[in-house]
């Protein structure tokens, strides 16, 4: 008798269902482990004076993601861009360390703003949220 993978699938509609159980134990060890800006903390100046547990609470955009357009990003490794609009044709490179507003409170949002303007040494701006 052959395998299950190895019959022939009939060709046509099927009256049959076919019933898939995922192996959640081996789906558990291929996705990666998301990042937080906790474990950038000392690559970028605009994280230095952020409490760990805000650093905790802040999600980065995985590399290989494509950005969606008109949301709003931060790139850690620009601080002159500050906040920006993604226009929906950019991906996130390797290496590139990116905060999606989504995924963060509005307070933290602000403080992340704060800190691109202090590394850059300009007043921060009122902004209209």
């Amino acid at each position: 008798m052959a395998r299950y993978e190895e019959t022939k699938v009939p060709r046509g509609p099927s009256r049959r269902w076919e019933v898939l159980v995922a192996d959640d134990h081996h789906d558990s060890e291929m996705t990666p482990e998301r990042h937080t800006a906790f474990d950038v903390r000392r690559e970028h100046r605009v994280l230095r004076e952020l409490s760990d547990k805000t650093l905790r609470e802040i999600p980065l955009v995985e590399a290989g993601i494509a950005l969606a357009r008109r949301h709003e990003y931060i790139d850690l490794h620009d601080p002159a861009r500050a906040d920006f609009r993604a226009e929906g044709q950019e991906f996130v490179r390797p290496g590139q360390r990116l905060v999606a507003r989504d995924e963060v409170s509005s307070e933290v949002w602000e403080e992340l703003r704060d800190a691109c303007d202090r590394v850059l040494g300009r007043r921060p701006l009122r902004r209209a949220s």
